[in-house]
């Protein structure tokens, strides 16, 4: 059996890194990469969530008022003024159903949970 000393000072030796005349250098070094690294990640994921909003916006834009625009433009025999108070009125009544009432408050959540990952970013960079 082993001396308790000889272990104990066997498991200081393999615990401590050896140490290295450019130790600082390298860190500083992998330390330049990682931060290089989560900057390109920050620009990319950024990039594709504005993407993915754009994409969003367009689609539900697109569902909600391509049958209104259809109506409107199977109309178009009408007075200028009469489609544009049409649109107010339809515009209105979009706005006023529930799924236009879910529309909102997802996009308060979405805004409010951006807010938050904002704050988070801002705590810590500073």
């Amino acid at each position: 059996m082993a001396e308790p000393d000889f272990e104990a000072q066997l498991t200081r030796l393999y615990n401590e890194p050896p140490a290295f005349p450019d130790a600082e250098l390298f860190a500083a070094q992998i330390a330049a990469n990682l931060d290089r690294g989560w900057a390109l990640r920050r620009v990319l994921i950024g990039g594709a969530g504005i993407a993915a909003g754009v994409i969003a916006a367009v689609q539900l834009v697109a569902t909600r008022f391509s049958a209104e625009l259809q109506t409107l433009s199977r109309e178009g025999t009408r007075d200028l003024y009469a489609d544009i108070d049409l649109a107010m009125n339809k515009v209105s009544q979009m706005v006023a159903t529930p799924a236009s009432v879910e529309a909102l408050w997802l996009a308060a959540g979405l805004a409010l949970l951006a807010l938050g990952f904002a704050v988070t970013r801002a705590m810590e960079e500073f």
